[in-house]
């Protein structure tokens, strides 16, 4: 039987090199450029899908965020002062700027005051867009029945004690919040809320506490006013669901 030979080449310290089949080399194993091309294109399609859908999310968590986080500032505030002084006889026969000084600024950390609507960032003096983006009459300002202020945390509210409608006021007791001020959209139920102050120290709740859910779905809708989404939040376990017209 005839035995193969194999010839062994030392290395220059003297090693053996490794032996390999004859006439065989070792492939490297690599990606084409097409290939490359294909799967960046790939990953571009998925993030393109997925990013908006994420900052969306993390939109409306920053959102419910700032919410509770006002809601809970002036409900605070509102009950220091009724633990101290009780209820006016009438805020709106005060007059906004009376009622807040005494009822109000001792209980609050205001940094500004809106004495115009340019004060506080906004464009106009009735900047607001309801859910169905029709643009309201509600002004930023108006002398004797809101006060509109900026608070430590950023925040921009508006206290009222009246409204006004075709001509004549009429008490409210709404507070609104502006999670961002005078910046856009300045929209009912996307960055601006309504509250309501429960007279007697019953609190701050979101406005429409007391309505059903039919009353909350139809007016926070992509069709209605948007006045009742703060609630419709609150309802929801303090979440932006798939229905919200967000």
């Amino acid at each position: 039987m005839n035995l193969v030979k194999l010839k062994i080449k030392k290395g220059k310290w003297g090693k053996c090199n490794t032996l390999s089949p004859v006439g065989r080399r070792e492939k490297k194993v690599a990606f084409t450029l097409a290939e490359v091309l294909i799967t960046i294109g790939i990953i571009g399609v998925v993030a393109a899908m997925t990013i908006p859908s994420l900052i969306q999310e993390n939109q409306k968590r920053a959102t419910v965020t700032k919410l509770q986080k006002g809601i809970s500032v002036i409900n605070q505030a509102y009950k220091l002062s009724f633990d101290e002084q009780g209820e006016p006889d009438s805020a709106f026969n005060m007059g906004a700027e009376e009622y807040f000084k005494q009822y109000w600024q001792p209980y609050l950390k205001v940094v500004t005051y809106c004495d115009l609507y340019s004060t506080c960032g906004y464009n106009r003096s009735a900047p607001f867009r309801d859910a169905n983006n029709n643009n309201t009459t509600r002004n930023v300002v108006l002398e004797n029945s809101r006060t509109s202020f900026y608070t430590a945390d950023g925040l921009l509210y508006i206290i009222l004690i009246g409204a006004k409608s075709d001509g004549v006021f009429y008490e409210n007791n709404q507070i609104m919040i502006d999670i961002n001020g005078g910046e856009l959209p300045n929209k009912y139920g996307k960055d601006v809320f309504f509250l309501e102050r429960i007279e007697d120290g019953l609190g701050v709740r979101p406005y429409g506490y007391g309505m059903t859910d039919n009353e909350i779905n139809e007016n926070c809708s992509k069709s209605g006013r948007g006045s009742y989404c703060a609630e419709k939040i609150r309802r929801a376990g303090w979440r932006i669901e798939k229905d919200y017209p967000w």
